[in-house]
């Protein structure tokens, strides 16, 4: 658990690979929201076993495009070498529950596996990282799974996808998710995180799919129970016109 916490700090510096055209992108989906008459798209992650599967968001400073340029520059050559590969993106419509308040998306990304992760600490140890992290960063949250079997998550531009973080052992409610309409497409527990501001750990991480956010709302509000010991997101998957 040691290594792997390790080797979830120096993961922070992908993050914000795809924050470039964020504004246009979220009034793309505005526009694709009002425009019935648009195609459904499809995007489709293949995880491995053993893949290291990781789930980052974050509050970005104000004026840190320049920081984060010279970042980005200098560590995603190094980290493409060992395999590190960005997935998608999630960006966030509302925010239901907990006090944390990213500002941007859910970005997924993976490893091939941790042993790849430590390769690319070793050439480019976190001595060197942090200080120019701290400059781009308020908060930057990571959640890390190790995937144990092969799993495929499909997501549409249709639909709505709550991200979900529980704490204190709380559990997922999944048998009542399934009969309010809901389709859970990812739940495992949490297997390293790291933050800037020393925070607690999620036990378990679950992306729901919902097909409207009235829908995911109804569930909720009326039948999940209390919103304690989670932090929860609606978001929306980001596909690009050419696909």
């Amino acid at each position: 658990m040691h290594q792997l916490k390790s080797i979830t700090l120096s993961l922070f510096i992908f993050f914000a690979l795809s924050m470039k055209g964020q504004n246009a992108m979220v009034k793309s989906h505005q526009m694709n929201t009002m425009e019935k008459t648009k195609p459904t798209k499809q995007h489709q992650i293949s995880l491995k076993k053993g893949d290291l599967f990781l789930v980052i968001s974050s509050i970005t400073k104000p004026d840190a495009q320049k920081a984060m340029n010279a970042y980005f520059q200098k560590v995603f050559p190094i980290a493409s070498k060992y395999g590190f590969k960005p997935l998608a993106n999630l960006p966030i419509d509302n925010i239901v529950a907990g006090s944390y308040k990213p500002n941007n998306f859910f970005g997924l990304y993976t490893w091939p596996n941790k042993e790849a992760a430590a390769s690319f600490l070793k050439e480019l140890p976190n001595s060197e990282l942090k200080p120019m992290r701290l400059k781009i960063w308020d908060e930057l949250k990571q959640s890390a799974i190790i995937i144990d079997q092969e799993t495929t998550l499909t997501f549409s531009n249709e639909k709505v996808y709550e991200i979900t973080m529980l704490y204190n052992k709380k559990k997922l409610k999944e048998k009542k998710i399934n009969k309010h309409h809901g389709k859970v497409l990812f739940s495992k527990p949490v297997s390293g995180y790291e933050d800037l501001t020393s925070g607690s750990a999620p036990d378990y991480l679950a992306i729901i799919e919902w097909n409207s956010e009235e829908e995911a709302r109804a569930y909720k509000y009326h039948a999940h129970g209390a919103l304690d010991n989670e932090e929860t997101f609606y978001t929306h998957i980001q596909i690009s016109e050419d696909k």
